[in-house]
């Protein structure tokens, strides 16, 4: 007599994250002195808090007619925000002069008009299954 045995072997199907490009196109930059820096965000609590998930510096030796371009690699989709720093005396924080910032800012997809800081909100974007382009506008005061 044979016996027959059947192996049932389970198949578990994940989702494939695929990370992406996303392309920022930085405008208005006032000059090539310091660097720009960016903090990426995923929410406005971490914003308020300073706490990027992923932070960039961005040389401006590529600088031409007040635009630089550069990428960022590797993240997965979801809901993002983008705030820059254009940090020209290179001491990685902004410099202020009677409250008022004294080096130039910016958000993805978003120029800010008022004197109180953005909400997440409002410079928030969706990295979905595509690579991407948002173009950050540099203010100064």
């Amino acid at each position: 007599m044979k016996t027959v045995i059947f192996l049932i072997i389970p198949f578990f199907f994940s989702e494939v994250i695929v990370a992406q490009t996303l392309s920022i196109e930085i405008t208005d930059v006032r000059n090539a002195e310091g660097h720009l820096l960016l903090g990426v965000y995923t929410n406005d609590i971490d914003y308020q808090n300073k706490l990027a998930v992923l932070k960039q510096t961005v040389l401006k030796t590529n600088l031409k007619d007040g635009k630089v371009i550069t990428t960022i690699e590797g993240l997965s989709p979801g809901v993002y925000g983008i705030a820059l720093l254009d940090d020209e005396d290179l001491d990685r924080k902004m410099r202020y002069k009677y409250l008022f910032p004294q080096e130039g800012f910016a958000f993805s997809n978003y120029f800010h008009v008022g004197y109180v800081k953005p909400h997440f909100k409002d410079f928030k974007f969706v990295l979905d299954s595509q690579d991407k382009t948002v173009v950050m506008k540099c203010k100064y005061l």
